[in-house]
């Protein structure tokens, strides 16, 4: 199994190269500043998902016109005045990801086969797993392949639907990020009863 994830490690960072080169083309010149990788809860799929701060505004526009009624006249002023945000830091709202066709969905036929030929050995593993992402994202950051200035964008490790999301996401921002940065993440939980983030 370590022999798995290790050759893994180098797949994501080779997979996560690819899909850039057309993510990219995408952005154009929209200015990134947050990249996750994304699993699930059985630590079976793996997505690369970006987010610029052009997009995100374009979608907080949108947000504001659905929740308009649940927000405070505070929220929605300062989401207007983009000193918070109703999407930032939520990865299943955001621009740019490897899609369908991407070299990260061969990473997921790779985790599915390994997963259902001994889901119980697999289980007990999972340390492993995430060693391997965050070996792979971090020589991706190091190799600039997100940006030429890592401490403009924000990178972690995020979780679809599930309740560990947030240690996971704290614990890798940690891993990868400059003190400044990860200490500015941190903070980016919401206040109970309210959808906005503060940028």
């Amino acid at each position: 199994m370590k022999t798995f994830f290790n050759d893994l490690a180098e797949k994501i960072e080779q997979a996560v190269k690819k899909d850039m080169e057309q993510i990219r083309k995408e952005i154009g010149k929209e200015k990134i500043y947050a990249v996750a990788l994304v699993t699930d809860s059985d630590y079976i799929t793996l997505f690369l998902a970006l987010n610029t701060y052009e997009y995100m505004r374009k979608k907080d526009t949108e947000y504001l016109e659905m929740l308009h009624d649940h927000l405070s006249e505070e929220d929605i002023k300062n989401v207007k005045e983009g000193t918070a945000s109703l999407t930032k830091w939520t990865p299943a709202e955001w621009g740019y990801s490897d899609g369908k066709n991407s070299h990260l969905v061969e990473i997921n036929k790779l985790l599915y086969d390994k997963e259902e030929a001994n889901s119980k050995e697999y289980e007990k593993h999972i340390t492993l797993f995430f060693e391997a992402v965050t070996s792979a994202f971090k020589n991706l950051i190091m190799k600039k392949t997100f940006g030429n200035n890592p401490d403009e964008i924000t990178y972690f490790i995020s979780m679809s639907d599930d309740e560990k999301t947030y240690e996971i996401e704290d614990f890798s921002a940690k891993l990868l990020n400059s003190e400044s940065v990860c200490q500015a993440f941190l903070k980016r939980k919401p206040s109970e009863g309210s959808y906005t983030f503060k940028c």
